[in-house]
């Protein structure tokens, strides 16, 4: 069972513990909340995609691998596309996290191809621009999150001082499951007694499009008022009863 599986699942839960997440409030949270990448030149362009591609996952990953060895590397994304180690170390990186996924599928046929990379290579550049709104905070990609009940330990996406996002590479706007899998998240660094990120947020590279919000905020808007840490561990109990008690799983 992964993080994944209980953002698209367990569906019973997340309406008893989130009632108000639906449909009507998804749209009104884009139209208010989602707003462009305003960079010093203006708005951070979205990166159209000029090429058919099979991996469209894996050419997200890359670009997402891509930023943050550059960041880890203290160079920009274009100093770190053209040195063909870290390059390489991107597009490893991003295939063996597919596979963790999707074990089915063989390591070289998920080999971007040039063109591919090239488009991975302007998304990263977004998230440059992104990171630059936040000057001096601490980034960390993939942060750690301990495990707690059915969930194992994971990795959430990008971590910007005390804000927490969910990055989605997609063309369409967020979805409740997006919002979903950062509750998730949030539930079990509350769960395991930690507490680093009061702040949550949308990350769209391919739309250069993100949002931010407070975690109390929010857990006190989808379930209806309730103190957000009392939400956070009546969940988390939610989702172990019901892996237990519901045969599909």
């Amino acid at each position: 069972m992964n993080e994944r599986d209980i953002a698209k699942g367990f569906s019973a839960v997340w309406t008893e513990f989130f009632p108000m997440l639906s449909p009507t409030f998804i749209v009104g949270f884009n139209e208010a909340f989602v707003h462009p990448i305003l960079g010093p030149g203006g708005v951070v362009q979205p990166v159209s995609s000029s090429i058919r591609t099979h991996h469209p996952d894996v050419l997200a990953e890359f670009a997402f691998r891509l930023a943050a060895v550059a960041n880890e590397a203290g160079l920009s994304v274009r100093s770190a596309a053209s040195d063909h180690l870290l390059l390489d170390t991107a597009a490893l990186h991003a295939v063996d996290r597919i596979r963790q996924f999707r074990s089915d599928l063989q390591t070289d046929g998920l080999r971007l191809n040039e063109a591919e990379q090239q488009e991975g290579i302007r998304l990263a550049t977004v998230y440059e621009g992104f990171l630059k709104l936040w000057p001096g905070e601490p980034i960390v990609f993939s942060p750690f999150i301990r495990g707690s009940g059915l969930l194992g330990s994971c990795f959430a996406d990008l971590s910007v001082g005390r804000m927490l996002f969910e990055v989605k590479t997609v063309v369409r706007p967020f979805h409740s499951r997006d919002l979903r899998q950062l509750l998730l998240y949030l539930a079990l660094q509350d769960s395991t007694g930690e507490r680093r990120w009061r702040y949550g947020g949308l990350f769209n590279p391919r739309l250069s499009l993100f949002c931010t919000f407070s975690v109390d905020w929010l857990v006190s808007r989808l379930s209806g008022g309730r103190p957000p840490k009392v939400v956070f561990g009546e969940f988390m109990q939610a989702l172990a009863r019901d892996f237990v008690t519901d045969k599909r799983f």
